[in-house]
């Protein structure tokens, strides 16, 4: 230990500048496209490493070739009106700023989508307003504060169904590490849903004091980006008319449940296809594992999607490894391969290339 403080000093680490360069080196280096297109892949494979140990491939296999035709087309079905059903909720938290075309809202959900499982860093999350804006005349600035919105209406429904089914539902005897995970999980997630949710209320309903304070606590940035930073949140302002609204946010919380339903009659349905015999509200436990893995920012979601679901499956139902990995497969299959293909078709359709959504977030 000695001998490394030497070695420092005699480099002239010591020196408060040299520290400061070696720190700036090191950060430059961590933003490295490719630092983290090498972590984005490391975690992916070491997912997958995961979702495939214990799996028996010859009764992987045979589950998949047993699977139910009928019941995947089903699930296909109900995966389709979740796309569908999020544009119409869109549509209600975008009227504040004006009428949008259902057609756009969906075609704007898919592409966005579609650009969110193939693009690193949840591109997608910019492309919808962006895509929107550009076809409806908001302010994109705007159109994203409801995709923000979206979010959290996200994370508290899906919060509900796990509390709902943990108080009201069969016990899960000899899961109990398993269920204060889950408890811990769902109180962190409301806990931070409360106060973006809080947050967003108070700057839609008292924006001169909200304004006020936010170029407050930006004067600690350069001048340029506090300025920039002011703009867009007064722009960003515009989105959250619905908060101000009592009838529009019942409305976009009522179809936060249905379309959340909606992904759950998916999952059930794939699960059904592949023999696992589970209630159809067990299920809600199991999105809310999905919600975690599919925030893991890997490729479409590949290995958190996979790894959750076998975990959720394997760990609380004692569902078989192999059966797990079969549904997993499947219901990843069915969430993301139709919207990428059909959001694929939307994009290029659109003339719309993923430099034009990179421009748009270095200017948030």
């Amino acid at each position: 230990m000695r001998s490394c403080l030497t070695f420092s000093r005699h480099c002239g680490y010591a020196h408060p500048a040299n520290r400061i360069l070696v720190l700036e080196s090191v950060k430059s280096t961590l933003r490295s496209p490719k630092v983290h297109s090498v972590a984005i892949v490391l975690a992916t494979l070491a997912l997958l490493w995961l979702f495939f140990r214990g799996v028996n491939l010859g009764e992987l296999r045979q589950s998949l070739l047993r699977a139910s035709p009928a019941l995947i087309f089903w699930s296909l079905v109900a995966t389709a009106a979740t796309y569908l059903l999020r544009a119409i909720r869109w549509q209600g938290l975008l009227r504040p700023l004006g009428p949008a075309r259902l057609s756009n809202c969906f075609s704007a959900t898919v592409i966005g989508f579609m650009v969110n499982f193939l693009a690193p860093a949840r591109l997608g999350e910019i492309a919808r307003p962006y895509v929107l804006a550009r076809r409806e005349g908001f302010s994109a600035s705007g159109a994203f504060a409801t995709i923000l919105l979206e979010r959290v209406f996200d994370l508290v429904t899906v919060v509900f169904f796990v509390a709902f089914w943990l108080l009201l539902g069969p016990k899960l005897l000899g899961r109990g590490d398993m269920v204060s995970s889950l408890k811990l999980g769902g109180v962190l997630g409301l806990g931070f849903a409360a106060v973006a949710l809080v947050s967003m209320y108070f700057l839609a309903c008292y924006p001169e004091p909200s304004m006020a304070f936010a170029k407050r606590v930006f004067r600690i940035l350069p001048h340029r980006v506090a300025a920039r930073a002011a703009r867009f949140l007064d722009t960003f302002r515009g989105g959250l008319g619905v908060l101000v609204h009592g009838a529009g946010l019942v409305k976009a919380f009522l179809l936060s449940v249905v379309l959340w339903l909606a992904i759950c009659l998916s999952f059930w349905l794939a699960a059904r296809a592949l023999a696992v015999d589970i209630g159809f509200g067990e299920t809600f436990l199991v999105i809310g594992f999905l919600t975690v893995g599919v925030s893991v920012p890997t490729p479409g979601a590949i290995g958190g999607y996979h790894y959750m679901c076998s975990l959720a499956l394997t760990a609380l139902f004692g569902v078989g490894a192999s059966q797990a990995a079969a549904v997993a497969l499947v219901g990843h299959a069915i969430s993301f391969l139709p919207v990428t293909f059909l959001g694929i078709l939307l994009f290029v359709k659109a003339g719309l290339t993923i430099s034009e959504f990179k421009s748009q977030e270095k200017q948030k």
